[in-house]
């Protein structure tokens, strides 16, 4: 591995080329939200990629954790995980089941460590 020294400007320019390319595609992006018929079937495809992706994501997180969370019990975390879906589908309010997920999850991990 090489040891590559950049300057200041560099840097600044990486994160502005960096931040040009992000935020240029998030104003097509709401500049075409108006535009788009959101009942038909492409933006259904698109809506079951785009949770299929975040599902697959939440599932990596919860079977193969890193740093602190890699310290707790698989069983642990679903129980967690569990609590909260079911928080979600009785009370329709993201803000209880996120605080009932993660609640009991800290609850859980305290009383089997």
């Amino acid at each position: 591995m090489s040891n590559i020294d950049y300057t200041l400007g560099e840097a600044w320019l990486a994160v502005a080329l960096a931040c040009l390319g992000t935020f240029g595609w998030r104003f097509i992006g709401v500049i075409l939200a108006g535009r788009i018929a959101t009942d038909t079937p492409l933006m259904a495809w698109i809506n079951s990629v785009a949770y299929a992706m975040v599902s697959g994501v939440l599932m990596l997180i919860l079977v193969y954790p890193t740093g602190v969370l890699a310290t707790t019990e698989l069983d642990h975390r679903f129980m967690g995980l569990f609590i909260g879906l079911a928080t979600m589908i009785l009370t329709k309010k993201l803000f209880y089941a996120l605080c009932a997920g993660l609640g009991s999850f800290a609850i859980i991990v305290t009383i089997y460590n």
